[in-house]
């Protein structure tokens, strides 16, 4: 027996989302011209996600705000950019799902594996961290931590203060440090 397909009606979309998107990011979300090179490219679709990038901006524009909230799909992204970098008109679909990203959390649309991997960022400075992991490295003759924000104080500051910077410590998703938001680091 076939599937029912589900029709959208696109005069239901959310007005002016595709501007919010822009704002937050993408700002050549409207160059896309549904190729689906990027989505040729994509890890995502191979795992079977139901909102990859090309489908990601094909809802953005029209505004179809709502859907992607309510789906986890957009936290899927790996950011392999492979997707950019096939990208014919430089729209930059990985800036178009972090776009995406930054809406949710100021919708507070996330689910807790994105709400872990955030605290997990902030704690340690992975989004992934296996505590146990060290253990495995070594015996492999690696390092017992990466050579990343991990086993370097510093770099774990900085993201702190990175992080205590932006949008996401005014919405209290996550425990930051306050007296990190004054802290001035990372000059370029």
């Amino acid at each position: 027996m076939a599937e029912a397909i589900e029709v959208l009606n696109i005069s239901e979309g959310e007005l002016g989302f595709s501007d919010e998107i822009m704002k937050l990011g993408a700002e050549e979300l409207l160059d896309c011209i549904q190729c689906a090179k990027c989505a040729a490219a994509c890890p995502m679709v191979l795992a079977g996600f139901e909102f990859f990038n090309k489908r990601i901006i094909q809802s953005i524009l029209i505004g179809q705000k709502e859907i992607l909230l309510d789906d986890s799909s957009i936290w899927a992204c790996q950011a392999c950019n492979r997707c950019t970098e096939v990208c014919p008109r430089k729209v930059e679909p990985f800036g178009v799902v972090m776009a995406m990203r930054r809406s949710a959390i100021r919708e507070f649309a996330l689910p807790t594996l994105a709400v872990e991997g955030l605290k997990s960022l902030y704690d340690v400075g992975h989004a992934v961290y296996f505590s146990n992991a060290g253990e495995i490295r070594k015996k492999i003759g690696l390092p017992e931590k990466p050579p990343t924000t991990a086993s370097n104080a510093q770099a774990l500051k900085e993201l702190r203060i990175l992080m205590n910077k932006s949008a996401l410590s005014s919405l209290g998703i996550i425990p930051m440090d306050s007296g990190l938001s004054d802290v001035t680091c990372c000059e370029v």
